[in-house]
C-alpha cells in the first residue's frame, strides 16, 4: 500500500470511529468485525495490507470513538440550567437578570427577534421591581441561547459584557416524530438553557470594539444592499459569505432549499476556488511562488474571518492552504489525500463537527467532485465540454450527498439536477461579481455598491428560476425516514461503483439496486400503513390519520406549528399529499397555517366543522354538517356539536371509535341534551379542559388523550378513577395508535 493510500485509510478509520458513536452496539460490533478482518483479509486477499497496519487502523477508530465522547459538552455543577427548575417554582413568569459575555454575532430569527449565544457569569432573581436578597445572587457558568427584541441585539459583538432581563427556560425534547430537537441542538453547541430577554443593557458602552469581522461583514452587506435592495442584496452577500453571515429572508432561503440549491447559499469550496484561481492568475507573472502563496494564504484567512469560521468553510480553506503549499514547494498535491487529511485534522480539533450537516455535505460534495466528475465526463464525451461540465459537476456532487440528504431531511428534491444545471452559470457570475463587489465595498462602500448593482439582472433571474421550480408540482418528494442500514447500503453501492472497475461498466445495475433499496420498503409501508397520530402542539389538537396511502389531517395549528411540527411529521411519514384537511376551529392563524401547508404539498379537499364558512379567500371549505355522518374510505366522521366542536371518528373495520372534544368544554355541563348527544367511544381526545363525571360516564373511554401539558386535575382524577389510561401530549409527546390496539407515546423513552 502506497503512503497516500495508507494515509487515506487511517483518516477514514478515524472518521468511521467518530460516526459509530451514535450507537454503542454498532461500535462494539465494528470492533469485533475489524479484528476478524485482520485475520481473514490476508488469507483471502493477496494485496491486503499487513495485519500490523490493520490493527493500527482499528486502534485509531477505537480511540476516535472514545475521544468524541470525551469532547461532548458536559453539564457543570454550577451551570445556569441547574437553577432553572427552582426559579420556575417561584412563578411561571419569574424574571431573572443574567450577566455574561456575548459569544456570537446576533442573527435574526423567523419571529424577527435577535438571537445570540451568551456565556453566563451571574444570575439574579427579581421580585417586583427590586432584586431579591443576596442569597439568590449566584455565580454561574454555561452557554445560554438568548433571544431579545430585534433592536436590542443590533450592533452587539462577541466579547461584550451585557446584562439581560427576561425568563430562563429549559429546552424541550422533540415531542413529535420527524421534528427538530431543540434540546439536542443546544447540547451539541454546549448549551443547556435558553432565555427570552425583554431588556438588554450594556453596562460599559466603551466595550464596543473599534474593528471586528462582524463590522466589516456588516459594511459589505450594507454596500451590496444599498443599490440592490432586499432580497437581491442579501442574496448576493449570502452567495459570497454564506447565509450564516447575513440575515437572508427566511422565505427566500426556504425556496432555495426546496429545489436543492441550498449549497448556493453556503460559503464553501466554490468561493475558495474562485479566490485562489483569481489570485494565482493575477500574480503568476508578477510575484514569486513564495509571494503568491503568501498572498493567497492571507486572502483565504480574510475570507474565513468574513464567513464566521463555519465548519464547511474551514474545511475548504484548509484544502486551499494545501494547494498553496503545493504551489510553494512546486509539488503536485493529491486532492483526495488533501481532502481526507484536511477533514481529519478539523475533526481532531472539534470531533463534534462530524454531526454538522454543513460539514458533512461539504466534505461529501468535494469527494464527489474529486472522484466522480472525470468518469462522468467520459460518459458524456459526446456533448460539448461546456454543456458536459454543467451536467457532471452538480451530478457528481448530488450522487455523493443524496443518501445523507435523504436520511437527514427525508425528502428528495425532484428538480435538483435541472435546477442546478440551469442556475450554475448564474451562480458563477453572481459569486465572482459579488466577491469583487465585497472586496471593493469593504474599502470604498459606494464603489462596492456600484459594482454589486451590475448583478441585479442575473440575481433577479436566479430568483425567478428558483420561484419557477417552487411552483412546479412535487418540488420535494418525501421518502420518509430511511433506516441506518439503507444509508450504509447506499454508500456501500457508491463506494463499490467508484472502486470496482466492473461496477463502473455496469453502473446501471447498482444504481437500480440503490433506488429499489429506498422505494421497496417505502411501497410496502404505504400499502399496509394504518395509524392515527395525535401530534404534540402548544395546546392545539392535531390528528393525522393514515390509511394505506390516504391521509386525513384534522387541524394544522398555527403557522409555526405547521413548519416545525406538522410538515416534519408528514415528511417523516413519506406523505406527499393530504387527501382531506379538516379544520375545527378556523381563525386567522389557522388559515395562515393551511396556506403555508398548501404551498408545500397539495391538499385535495378542505372541510370545516362548525362556524361560518367564508370562501372568499384562496382556500375553499366544505361543511361537515351537524348530525350527518361523512364517509372517508374506511373512516366515518360524525359531527355531534359545533360549540364546542364535538365529532366522532369511527373505524368499523376494527371497531374503534374516537371522540374529539374541542376547546370550550364548559358547555357540557349546561344542558342535559348535550350529554344525551354523547356516545361511548374507546378513545377520548380532548383539549384538556374540565369534563364532568356524568359526561365521562356517557363516553366510557378506555384511553384519554389531553392536547396540553396541564390538563384539568379534577378531570384527570375522574378518568383515572374510572380506570382510563390518560396521556398528555405536552408530557408524553405525540401519541400513535395502530389497529393492534397499541398506544405509543413518543417521549416514553425520554421519561
Amino acid at each position: 500500500m502506497r503512503n497516500p493510500q495508507a494515509a487515506i485509510v487511517l483518516c477514514l478509520a478515524y472518521i468511521v470511529g467518530l460516526i459509530v458513536t451514535y450507537n454503542p452496539w454498532v461500535r462494539w460490533g465494528l470492533l469485533i468485525a475489524g479484528i476478524s478482518l485482520v485475520w481473514l483479509l490476508p488469507r483471502y486477499w493477496k494485496k491486503s495490507p499487513n495485519w500490523q497496519f490493520l490493527l493500527v487502523a482499528i486502534a485509531i477508530a477505537g480511540c476516535a470513538s472514545f475521544y468524541l465522547e470525551l469532547r461532548i459538552p458536559k453539564l457543570a455543577t454550577n451551570d445556569i440550567s441547574t437553577y432553572i427548575p427552582a426559579t420556575a417554582e417561584r412563578g411561571t413568569n419569574q424574571f431573572t437578570i443574567v450577566q455574561g459575555v456575548v459569544a456570537s454575532y446576533p442573527r435574526v430569527t423567523r419571529n424577527q427577534n435577535s438571537q445570540f449565544w451568551l456565556d453566563a457569569t451571574q444570575l439574579n432573581e427579581i421580585q417586583g421591581e427590586k432584586l431579591r436578597p443576596a442569597d439568590v445572587s449566584r455565580t454561574v457558568s454555561g452557554r445560554v441561547y438568548v433571544t431579545v427584541p430585534l433592536q436590542s441585539g443590533t450592533g452587539l459583538q462577541p466579547g461584550v459584557e451585557v446584562s439581560i432581563t427576561g425568563t430562563l427556560y429549559l429546552p424541550e425534547a422533540n415531542a413529535n416524530p420527524g421534528g427538530f430537537s431543540f434540546r439536542n441542538y443546544l447540547a451539541q453547541a454546549g448549551g443547556f438553557a435558553g432565555m427570552r430577554g425583554v431588556q438588554l443593557r450594556v453596562p460599559d458602552e466603551s466595550q464596543a470594539q473599534q474593528w471586528s469581522w462582524g463590522k466589516l461583514r456588516a459594511r459589505i452587506a450594507a454596500a451590496q444592499v444599498k443599490w440592490l435592495d432586499v432580497p437581491v442584496g442579501p442574496l448576493v452577500t449570502a452567495m459570497v459569505l454564506g447565509s450564516d453571515a447575513v440575515d437572508l429572508p427566511s422565505d427566500l432561503r426556504d425556496r432555495f432549499v426546496r429545489v436543492g440549491l441550498a449549497h448556493a447559499l453556503a460559503a464553501s469550496g466554490f468561493q475558495v476556488s474562485l479566490i485562489l484561481n483569481a489570485i494565482l492568475s493575477l500574480t503568476r507573472k508578477r510575484l514569486s511562488v513564495v509571494q503568491q502563496s503568501n498572498v493567497g494564504g492571507i486572502a483565504l484567512l480574510i475570507f474565513l474571518g468574513l464567513t464566521g469560521f463555519q465548519p464547511a468553510v474551514v474545511r475548504s480553506v484548509v484544502m486551499g492552504m494545501a494547494v498553496l503549499i503545493g504551489v510553494r514547494t512546486q509539488r503536485k498535491i493529491d486532492p483526495l489525500g488533501s481532502l481526507f487529511i484536511a477533514g481529519t485534522l478539523l475533526l481532531i480539533i472539534d470531533p463534534l463537527w462530524i454531526w454538522d450537516i454543513g460539514f458533512e455535505l461539504s466534505f461529501l460534495a468535494t469527494l464527489g467532485l474529486i472522484v466522480t466528475v472525470e468518469p462522468l465526463q467520459q460518459k458524456l464525451d459526446w456533448l460539448p465540454p461546456t454543456i458536459a461540465d454543467l451536467i457532471t459537476v452538480p451530478l457528481a456532487a448530488t450522487i455523493w450527498t443524496l443518501p445523507i440528504q435523504l436520511y437527514v431531511f427525508k425528502v428528495f428534491p425532484l428538480y435538483s439536477l435541472p435546477a442546478n444545471i440551469l442556475t450554475s452559470p448564474l451562480i458563477s457570475i453572481i459569486s465572482i461579481g459579488g466577491t469583487i463587489g465585497a472586496l471593493i465595498g469593504a474599502i470604498i462602500p459606494i464603489a462596492g455598491s456600484a459594482v454589486s448593482w451590475l448583478l441585479y439582472v442575473p440575481t433577479q433571474l436566479l430568483i425567478w428560476i428558483v420561484e419557477l421550480f417552487n411552483y412546479l408540482p412535487g418540488t420535494s418528494f418525501a421518502v420518509g425516514q430511511i433506516g441506518i442500514w439503507q444509508l450504509a447500503a447506499l454508500y456501500g453501492i457508491i463506494l463499490g461503483v467508484w472502486a470496482v472497475p466492473r461496477w463502473q461498466q455496469e453502473w446501471r445495475v447498482p444504481a437500480l439496486v440503490g433506488v429499489l433499496l429506498v422505494l421497496i420498503p417505502l411501497a410496502i409501508w404505504k400499502t399496509t400503513e394504518f395509524q392515527i397520530t395525535a401530534l404534540a402542539g402548544k395546546d392545539r389538537q392535531i390528528l393525522v390519520i393514515q390509511d394505506r396511502g390516504q391521509t386525513i389531517l384534522i387541524n394544522s395549528g398555527n403557522e409555526s406549528m405547521t413548519r416545525f411540527v406538522v410538515l416534519p411529521f408528514l415528511q417523516q411519514q413519506a406523505i406527499n399529499r393530504i387527501d382531506r384537511a379538516i379544520d375545527s376551529n378556523l381563525d386567522l392563524s389557522a388559515l395562515n397555517s393551511w396556506q403555508t401547508l398548501a404551498q408545500t404539498m397539495p391538499i385535495q379537499k378542505f372541510y370545516r366543522i362548525g362556524g361560518t364558512i367564508d370562501n372568499t379567500g384562496t382556500i375553499q371549505f366544505e361543511p361537515l354538517l351537524l348530525g350527518k355522518t361523512h364517509t372517508f374510505d374506511r373512516l366515518e366522521i360524525t359531527t355531534i356539536k359545533t360549540n364546542p366542536v364535538i365529532f366522532q371518528i369511527t373505524i368499523p373495520e376494527v371497531n374503534q371509535k374516537w371522540l374529539f372534544i374541542g376547546n370550550d368544554t364548559g358547555d357540557l355541563t349546561q344542558s342535559a341534551i348535550d350529554l344525551e348527544q354523547l356516545t361511548p367511544a374507546s378513545t377520548l381526545f380532548w383539549s384538556g379542559g374540565r369534563l364532568t363525571a356524568l359526561s365521562i360516564s356517557k363516553i366510557k373511554p378506555q384511553v384519554a388523550i389531553a392536547a396540553t401539558t396541564n390538563p384539568d386535575p379534577e378531570t384527570v382524577k375522574l378518568l383515572e378513577k374510572n380506570q382510563v389510561r390518560v396521556y398528555y401530549t405536552g408530557r408524553d409527546g405525540a401519541i400513535q395508535w395502530t389497529p393492534s390496539g397499541l398506544f405509543k407515546p413518543y417521549l416514553e423513552g425520554e421519561r
